[in-house]
Order: structure tokens, then sequence, then C-alpha cells
């Protein structure tokens, strides 16, 4: 099992966000090819779609620039989807551009973000799946 231990995370990680997303009435599409977006949320009562990357931490990324997509991620247990772009925004702020992990390699993650930064993605954080697993058993056990 430990071999597939990353494959098998990637898919609760998933199944967390999609959960989350379902909470918020969107439903959610795997694309058959995977060229930067692992899946992809609609909310037919507005319109809205947002084309996610799934991430194990704050992430970003050059080759997500410009694509209007959004990245999942968690920290310290509680999920965010949030723009890319605007977390690039935040990390031009913060300096992170000028680091040569961004400039040489064209990515930076932070594996533990300071608190400024948890607080610049707050408008971005979603109900705690604790909260939506409780409100869809009290829905079941009602009916």
């Amino acid at each position: 099992m430990s071999r597939y231990r990353s494959q098998v995370r990637e898919v609760i990680n998933r199944n967390t966000v999609v959960s989350l997303a379902l909470d918020q009435g969107f439903n959610a599409f795997l694309p058959v090819y995977d060229g930067g977006v692992d899946f992809i949320l609609y909310r037919e009562s507005d319109g809205l779609v947002r084309k996610v990357q799934l991430k194990g931490r704050w992430t970003i990324d050059r080759k997500y620039l410009d694509r209007d997509i959004w990245v999942a991620f968690p920290i310290a247990g509680d999920w965010y989807v949030m723009p890319h772009d605007v977390m690039v925004a935040l990390a031009e702020a913060d300096g992170v551009t000028k680091t040569a992990s961004w400039m040489d390699g064209g990515a930076y993650s932070k594996p533990r973000p300071s608190k400024a930064t948890i607080a610049a993605c707050a408008p971005y954080r979603c109900t705690s799946i604790e909260a939506v697993v409780a409100e869809a058993a009290d829905e079941a056990e009602s009916t």
C-alpha cells in the first residue's frame, strides 16, 4: 500500500474538496486530459466555473499564470480554493517572486504559510469538512 500512498492521498484530497464544493452547489467534472486542471467545478444556478488544480500545500507555478486556474490547498486542516493569479499577486507583495525558486524554477510553495499569508487566504477558506459531514449525517437521519 505504501507505494500508492501519494496517489491515495491525492484521491482523498480531491474527494474532500469536491465534497466541500458540492456543499456550495457545485458539480465536479474530471477532464480527460490533465493539462494543468485536475477537475472542473460548475454551479448551474449562476454559471460559475472554476478550473481547479489540487495541491498538498500553498503553491504557485508559472505554468498556471493567466489561465483562470484556482488552486485547492490545505493549511492546518482547513481547505482553500483560491485564484492562482491572486496567489501570485500575494507572492509578489511578499517578495517570493524574487526568489531563485520562482525566478529559476518557475514555482514556489509554502509548507507552513505565515500568519499574514493565511489571513490573505481567509476569504477563500472553505467550510470545514467536519461541518459538511455532520450536516449531511443530520439530514440523512431526519429522512
